[in-house]
């Protein structure tokens, strides 16, 4: 599957990060456009999180054909291997507001990255979060009944890949993180947030203090 997200013949660079990109479904003016929006978006997360990638981040642009030939998941956006990988289906492949918060969710997971390893729960809460995207009233309500009759696992069960799960269980996955990260934040700080990612020990308690969070 990796090799075929790996065949792109031309890149754009900056000093932070290499895109590389299919020039027959691509221009260069976009390329430039889509490095300048991962550029932005990475200074963004740098000052919400506190993270220095360090070395470069590589991402890849695939076309469509080539996304759909690795067999992701459907519900699946794009993803973050070590590398932020991009389908060409967003805004038709030009940048805005989707493939901004596409880029910043997956360069969300770039920099957690670089601290350690974390779960899942707390990369997909995490990255939804510092995209923009925030929980609805009518999910809230949902999750918390389902909380409550038992039909959630507690936070520290979601760990591993997700990649296998029906679209309908990525949606109550990913919405139930969301909604740990947001009532995180909201009850502890972002601050809290950075300090964590710093010490990946206490993630453990972190999430032992999510699940009374979301509990109450």
């Amino acid at each position: 599957m990796l090799l075929l997200v790996l065949v792109q013949d031309a890149v754009v660079s900056s000093p932070d990060l290499d895109l590389h990109y299919p020039s027959a479904q691509l221009s260069t003016p976009v390329a430039r456009e889509m490095r300048d929006a991962l550029d932005e978006e990475y200074g963004r997360i740098r000052h919400d999180l506190g993270c220095v990638i360090g070395s470069k981040v590589t991402a890849i642009v695939v076309s469509l054909e080539t996304w759909q030939a690795t067999g992701h998941s459907p519900w699946a956006g794009a993803y973050f291997d070590g590398r932020i990988v991009v389908p060409l289906v967003y805004e038709r492949s030009r940048v805005g507001p989707q493939m901004r918060r596409v880029f910043a969710h997956e360069m969300v997971h770039a920099c957690i990255s670089r601290y350690g390893s974390f779960p899942t729960w707390l990369h997909e809460g995490l990255a939804q979060y510092l995209s923009g995207e925030r929980i609805s009233e009518d999910q809230r309500r949902a999750l918390r009944q389902a909380l409550s009759a038992g039909r959630l696992p507690p936070l520290e069960r979601l760990s591993g890949s997700w990649t296998g799960l029906r679209a309908e269980q990525a949606a109550v996955a990913y919405a139930y993180a969301l909604w740990a990260a947001e009532t995180w934040i909201e009850a502890e700080s972002l601050e809290s947030v950075r300090q964590i990612l710093r010490q990946p020990s206490t993630v453990a308690a972190m999430a032992v203090r999510a699940n009374e969070l979301l509990r109450r």
